[in-house]
């Protein structure tokens, strides 16, 4: 019983700091919109007309951060507001 009894203790200790620290980093980590928010505040912008692929509204105007513009670029999307 004396084997069972440390095994048990040494694996409540480990569950113990994982649940722990993960309720740490759960309080700790920004929440919905402030992620966001948080982790694009330093990127600069770009407006580019969004191509929907929508017949109904097929272009839309959208800001996006200029890291973003590349994969835009990539699937159609122009810089600047869409025409009127």
């Amino acid at each position: 019983m004396g084997n069972v009894g440390r095994r048990w203790r040494a694996a409540t200790a480990v569950i113990a700091v994982v649940v722990g620290s993960t309720a740490a980093m759960a309080a700790a980590a920004p929440r919905g919109d402030d992620a966001a928010a948080q982790q694009y505040q330093y990127a600069k912008k770009q407006v580019i007309c969004h191509h929907t692929g929508s017949r109904n509204n097929p272009t839309v105007t959208i800001v996006v951060s200029s890291n973003a513009v590349p994969a835009h670029l990539r699937h159609g999307d122009t810089l600047g507001p869409c025409p009127s």
